[in-house]
């Protein structure tokens, strides 16, 4: 048996669901926490350590996404984001880009 590319597609489809924290105050206690490790490392010229901005864990899921999409063209992911108040789903957006139905 001659292994192609194509042989990716005939295995099952995956689902992947990621959870967001998205609270105004554990982003909030984030940014203070770098910010002042920022003041600090950059008196002794330094970069940034972290933690994470939001942009930066955005930008980390939406490379997984990426990657795991080109798994196999039918794998679904969803992303969901949650706060104090709310849960609502990000990714798919409703009619939009990466609905499949």
């Amino acid at each position: 048996h001659t292994s192609t590319m194509d042989d990716s597609s005939s295995s099952p489809p995956n689902l992947l669901t990621l959870i967001l924290d998205v609270t105004t105050f554990t982003w909030s206690h984030r940014d203070l926490a770098r910010k002042a490790k920022d003041k600090a490392l950059a008196a002794k010229k330094k970069s940034s350590a972290g933690p994470a901005t939001l942009n930066d864990v955005i930008t980390s899921v939406l490379a997984l996404g990426a990657a795991f999409s080109c798994l196999n063209r039918d794998n679904v992911l969803v992303v969901i984001a949650a706060t104090e108040e709310e849960v609502s789903v990000i990714y798919p957006r409703k009619g939009g880009e990466g609905n499949t139905g």
